[in-house]
């Protein structure tokens, strides 16, 4: 079940992403907050409170960015929070990790790779 909501929130998040595009600087780094912030509350029926957590501290990190350097970093923290999650499930056998999920982190990751390279891009 939680990789079915992880899945399917990082694909309208990917989605969401390219909705951003068209945008540069602190307009882009609302933009994409606001992308991590949908996907954080899109999670919520996969019981992964820290996951949404870090997810939502990602977006206001953005929201709080002033330069793309900035921006970047937090959403590293977060993907870097993220991998580590995923090391756990993947220790788990890739079973449902109690507040983190599963594999469906995988995707998750890579909306957020995603996002860095548009703000690295275009921000």
């Amino acid at each position: 079940m939680a990789s079915a909501v992880l899945n399917a929130a990082a694909s309208t998040a990917a989605g969401g992403l390219e909705m951003c595009r068209s945008r540069t600087g602190k307009d882009l780094y609302n933009c994409v907050a606001d992308v991590i912030d949908r996907m954080a509350s899109n999670i919520g029926a996969a019981n992964v409170p820290e996951t949404q957590r870090a997810l939502q501290t990602a977006a206001a990190g953005l929201r709080a960015a002033s330069s793309k350097a900035q921006a970047i970093s937090a959403i590293s923290r977060c993907q870097s929070v993220i991998s580590g999650y995923l090391k756990q499930v993947r220790a788990a056998g890739g079973r449902y990790v109690t507040g983190l999920g599963d594999t469906g982190l995988t995707s998750i990751s890579s909306v957020l790779s995603r996002a860095i390279q548009l703000v690295q891009s275009k921000g």
